[in-house]
């Protein structure tokens, strides 16, 4: 069933529920019916036979007896045999079946023939004149077993011509009950970029698809918000690029404008390289980031000290923090398990956005703090209260002034693609006059110190 289609399918199944049913409702009935058979048959019987002997307690002779017999009964499927005390036996039988000879008297009993027919006998002693009889009479099942026989006949038929109804009238009405399901997917065709913030009517959907319409909308709604993000990404993309390409193509216009000294050839040459080195550092966070996103980023994780980590940074980053007169205050102990070099990174990343934005002569918090099962690493500058908070860690966004501030914006973005690699996220919130910019790195286990080396 993998290549049919799905009208097909809920035919076929359908088809198989009208066969179980009708076969379950055949079976039932026909039992039903053969039991009320074998009951009527079993009590024709039993007052035939009690008939009989009322009659010899009336006084009828045993000889008369068949003449009453052939009025009541079916001879091509009824049996009478009379065994008086004195006198020859008189059997009454045109049926050709012969009855066995030990019967049971006062016991209905059943049993069946040379050729496979149901027979049920019954034996009853009576008082004549002359002394005790014996009254025997049978029935053959011929005109139950008929019966029974056009009853499966005409349910077969019925059962084959509901089947068949079935068959023709599911695909139908199937293909009438998936209309919503082709329209659904005539609108979802027909959706361009600048459609995808209408969402589908859910009104005139079905109860049954109303989860799909729901989840439809909820993607178009995401793919419209990618789909802004993906062009806003493009302009600023192309603003940061246009920016150095035309620095540097201004610079050589002008100094191919007449002849220039080698000094001024040797400066415009390494103001194209600083250029070109920033360029090259854009393009290399641009491919991270579209790495990050796609986790196509190979960690090597170890056990590292995270106080030494950070004071390697600080020091590193010392220089830049004294011309705004700034110190540093670290709070962190313990190792950490993460990838060395992306960390390195993204704590890079965090306290060089605080020293850019951090009042002269101010102090840097920087505080590790250790749970169960993560890590939360945060610096944070005295600053008021930021807005738009939700744009911290978006690409190229850089605050009120992103086309003029320092900076290609791609560096809290890198800072959150590192934390989600490691399993964690980013964060920022803002106390006692701080403004704070986090990661939270999952999956550490402290409680057992780790080494470099160690697997985890």
């Amino acid at each position: 069933m993998r290549n049919l289609s799905l009208t097909a399918r809920l035919t076929i199944i359908f088809v198989l529920i009208m066969a179980a049913a009708c076969a379950s409702i055949t079976l039932t009935l026909y039992g039903a019916l053969r039991h009320e058979l074998i009951w009527r048959d079993d009590q024709t019987l039993i007052n035939r036979a009690e008939q009989l002997r009322q009659l010899l307690r009336d006084g009828a002779k045993p000889e008369t007896l068949p003449l009453y017999f052939n009025r009541m009964v079916d001879t091509r499927q009824d049996i009478l045999l009379i065994h008086p005390a004195k006198g020859p036996a008189i059997t009454l039988n045109q049926t050709g079946v012969t009855l066995p000879t030990a019967i049971l008297p006062g016991k209905l009993q059943r049993g069946r023939t040379r050729e496979g027919e149901e027979i049920a006998f019954l034996s009853l002693r009576g008082e004549a004149e002359n002394g005790a009889v014996m009254l025997t009479v049978a029935r053959i099942a011929r005109e139950r077993a008929k019966v029974l026989e056009q009853y499966r006949q005409r349910s077969l038929l019925v059962c084959l011509a509901a089947l068949t109804l079935v068959a023709i009238l599911s695909p139908v009405l199937i293909r009438r009950g998936l209309r919503a399901i082709a329209k659904l997917s005539k609108i979802t065709a027909d959706t361009n970029a600048d459609q995808l913030y209408q969402p589908i009517p859910l009104h005139r959907l079905p109860r049954e698809l109303l989860p799909l319409g729901e989840a439809l909308n909820t993607m178009r709604s995401r793919l419209a918000h990618d789909f802004t993000r993906l062009t806003r990404f493009a302009d600023d993309l192309a603003h940061e690029l246009r920016t150095p390409v035309n620095v540097m193509l201004s610079q050589s216009q002008v100094a191919l404008g007449q002849e220039r000294t080698p000094d001024e050839y040797q400066r415009l040459l390494e103001g194209n390289i600083e250029e070109l080195e920033n360029l090259s550092r854009l393009t290399d966070n641009i491919l991270f980031l579209a790495r990050a996103d796609h986790h196509n980023v190979a960690l090597r994780k170890e056990a590292f000290s995270l106080p030494d980590t950070l004071e390697n940074i600080t020091d590193f980053l010392e220089p830049l923090a004294e011309e705004k007169a700034l110190s540093f205050l670290v709070q962190a102990e313990g190792e950490i398990f993460a990838d060395r070099l992306m960390l390195q990174r993204a704590l890079v990343n965090l306290i060089t956005n605080a020293i850019r934005h951090a009042p002269e002569k101010t102090l840097l918090r920087i505080n590790a703090t250790f749970g169960e099962r993560f890590v939360d690493i945060s610096v944070g500058n005295q600053g008021e209260l930021l807005t738009e908070t939700e744009k911290l860690y978006e690409r190229f966004w850089r605050g009120d002034d992103a086309r003029h501030s320092p900076g290609t914006g791609l560096g809290l973005a890198l800072v959150k693609a590192i934390a989600e690699l490691h399993g964690g996220y980013a964060w920022y919130r803002h106390h006692q006059g701080e403004n704070c910019f986090g990661i939270r790195l999952e999956g550490q286990k402290p409680a057992r110190v780790m080494r470099a080396g160690e697997q985890a």
